[in-house]
């Protein structure tokens, strides 16, 4: 009995690697090249391959240089503006010459602007256009224009700055919410493929215990120690488990379809994680219960929904900033000096610098356009506000839930193994019961079923629990790392 047993295990053992090299053949439509010894894929080596070479995750960080451009955009609402004018009148009362060149250079300094140019103008002019006669060589002049109350804390273009400044952190928060997300997403995608690895596996060896018991029971009912039938019910289950391997194969290739959405080669394309990557085991559980206040807390602070909600209504204040600012009193102070070069034929004292101070007021009778401004901005931070509040509601709700799926994971896989040692005894002793001729087959094969079923069950919750973890870090807004993070 005790060299049968042996026999048994032998070709057990040699089945069993006949399966795996058949499942190595088998199942994968694109071309992937592995090399025998190749490393088990690890979820950092997924995850660094999704960061640096996703598609989607390169074109939402195309969204801050989006931004950067339109903080350069902004910008230009400062550069300086050159305006030239010439007329020339050859025949009439009047015959003469004019030119004009104005340079103004707006700034950030309180709205101040200052200007300068040059002017030309020679010939006959009437006494009512006086000024515009220079001397021979023209007319230079240079000044400021200071904005008193509207225009002066706030104006558009400093505002059109501030705002694609915070267009920036919008961005910003943007990618790292879609990085979150993406991450999260290939995690579950690889637990799923490391679980449907692992219950190919399974499948196949409970195949292989079948297929390798078959010889032995030839022997048994070709002496006469079983019945026929009992080998009939040992061809039916290889049939049945034959087809639980193919069942298995299907969600492994389904499983490996998914993570290649995520896990990119050099040139980006999807890459197929063979069977023969898949780890040989789970990591084992670690780490102590969590904090759920210390959690709670910090998902408040990092997670980037709430940033980019801040740099929104920073945005909104704005533009209300601005709308109010826009119904004051515009009052503008302005100087400047202007001088004649060359010499007048008939004035020579106009050759003295001027120097023109001047005072320009603009009432709004009418602030309809501003007023529409102001009670849209405060309505959108009125709205912001509340979708702020709800974020808050729901990144505690999802820390709360990622913190209780962790837990709860613990406890099932602690359940669940006890089930496992139990099935794994029953079959020993099922097995020793047939072996005496004390048993039928039918029940060790439920045993080696309900085995199998509770194995299956402890791959599901191990995945479940590294699944829940994914979302843990997703939920506490864990930074994105590059392999070797954790």
């Amino acid at each position: 009995m005790k060299r049968t047993r042996h026999a048994l295990a032998l070709v057990v053992a040699g089945v069993a690697s006949g399966g795996a090299a058949h499942a190595q053949g088998s199942g994968n439509t694109e071309q992937v090249t592995v090399e025998p010894t190749a490393p088990p894929l690890e979820l950092d080596e997924v995850i660094k391959a999704l960061v640096e070479r996703h598609p989607l995750l390169r074109a939402a960080a195309q969204e801050q240089s989006i931004a950067a451009a339109d903080v350069l955009s902004a910008e230009g609402g400062f550069d300086p503006g050159i305006r030239a004018r010439g007329g020339w009148i050859p025949e009439g009362p009047y015959p003469n010459t004019r030119l004009d060149v104005f340079v103004e250079q707006p700034t950030s300094l309180w709205g101040t602007r200052f200007f300068g140019g040059w002017r030309y103008g020679r010939g006959s002019f009437a006494v009512y256009d006086g000024k515009l006669e220079t001397a021979t060589l023209g007319e230079a002049r240079a000044g400021a224009a200071v904005p008193l109350w509207r225009d002066g804390p706030i104006d558009r273009r400093r505002a059109g700055i501030w705002k694609a400044e915070l267009g920036q952190s919008v961005a910003k928060a943007g990618v790292e919410q879609q990085q979150l997300d993406a991450v999260r997403a290939a995690s579950h995608r690889y637990w799923d493929w490391v679980a449907t690895g692992r219950k190919l596996q399974v499948a196949r060896d409970i195949l292989a215990i079948a297929v390798a018991r078959d010889a032995g029971l030839a022997v048994r009912v070709q002496r006469g120690d079983l019945p026929a039938f009992e080998r009939s019910e040992n061809e039916r289950v290889i049939h049945q488990r034959r087809a639980g391997v193919v069942a298995a194969e299907r969600s492994f290739q389904q499983a490996q379809i998914e993570l290649a959405l995520f896990y990119r080669g050099q040139d980006g394309a999807p890459v197929t994680a063979p069977e023969e990557r898949v780890p040989p085991v789970f990591p084992e559980p670690a780490g102590a219960r969590s904090d759920l206040g210390s959690a709670e807390r910090a998902a408040l602070s990092r997670r980037p929904e709430l940033r980019r909600l801040d740099a929104v209504r920073d945005q909104v204040r704005l533009d209300r900033d601005l709308a109010n600012n826009q119904r004051k009193l515009g009052i503008e102070l302005s100087g400047a000096v202007s001088k004649d070069f060359g010499r007048f034929d008939n004035d020579p004292k106009r050759l003295k610098t001027e120097l023109e101070l001047g005072v320009l007021v603009d009432i709004p009778l009418l602030t309809r356009v501003q007023d529409g401004r102001v009670a849209a901005a405060e309505a959108s931070m009125v709205r912001v506000t509340e979708q702020a509040r709800f974020q808050k509601d729901r990144i505690v709700a999802d820390v709360r839930d990622a913190t209780s799926a962790v837990e709860m994971a613990r406890e099932r896989l602690a359940a669940v193994r006890r089930e496992v040692t139990v099935s794994r005894s029953l079959v020993d002793s099922e097995r020793q019961r047939f072996d005496l001729g004390e048993g039928t087959l039918l029940i060790v094969n439920l045993r080696e079923s309900a085995l199998a079923e509770a194995q299956g069950r402890e791959i599901d919750v191990l995945s479940d629990y590294h699944k829940a973890v994914a979302s843990q870090k997703a939920a506490t807004g864990s930074p994105v790392r590059s392999p070797g993070g954790t």
